[in-house]
């Protein structure tokens, strides 16, 4: 959990979300524009491990863009293949990030969490590919293409929050670690989500 003084975001200044992927990008993209809120997106498109994201993140803080004082730093990024975010990989993101940065993982892929808008969806089979078409089928969204993806579910998100805590129970209970490879299916997209919605 991100350390936080309290009422630190009634001052916070910025919040920086680092991420990987053209839809995660259009997604926070768009709910900074719909919510007029402080947000900074930074977004690799290829071949970036969690560890790179993290890492990227950590160097920035050093910077003299970041505040310390009053800004705070997010971190997305999804399972993708075994080479490029292994469990190794996901385990050095995860103690880079230590207490001072947000993490966010999906498993398999971002499009989970948006297919959490429409239902739960628990099995341990889904691939990238299989979540893409069932958001395509359930949502009538194509993830790819939709650049307005957060005004389009907007109206469901609390259905997602409740979908994502629900399937995050469900591994915590079974002892799986969260940011791994055998978390599937999981979106912790909501904790972004939730910082957000404290920004409003």
């Amino acid at each position: 959990m991100v350390r936080r003084l309290p009422g630190r975001l009634k001052k916070t200044n910025t919040l920086w979300i680092f991420c990987e992927g053209h839809t995660e990008k259009r997604y926070f993209e768009n709910i900074r524009i719909t919510e007029r809120l402080r947000l900074k997106i930074k977004s690799k498109v290829s071949d970036t491990t969690a560890k790179q994201i993290v890492e990227e993140a950590s160097k920035f803080m050093g910077s003299k863009d970041f505040d310390n004082d009053r800004d705070i730093i997010a971190c997305f990024f999804d399972k993708d293949n075994e080479t490029q975010n292994s469990d190794e990989v996901l385990t050095q993101a995860k103690n880079q990030a230590g207490n001072k940065i947000l993490l966010a993982y999906s498993n398999p892929c971002f499009e989970y969490w948006i297919l959490c808008h429409k239902g739960y969806y628990p099995s341990e089979s889904y691939d990238q590919d299989q979540v893409y078409n069932l958001v395509k089928q359930k949502l009538k969204i194509d993830t790819k293409k939709e650049l307005k993806l957060y005004e389009k579910t907007k109206d469901n998100i609390n259905v997602a929050k409740i979908n994502a805590k629900k399937i995050q129970e469900k591994h915590e209970n079974k002892n799986i670690e969260l940011i791994s490879r055998d978390s599937t299916p999981l979106t912790l997209v909501y904790k972004i989500v939730e910082l957000i919605d404290e920004f409003k």
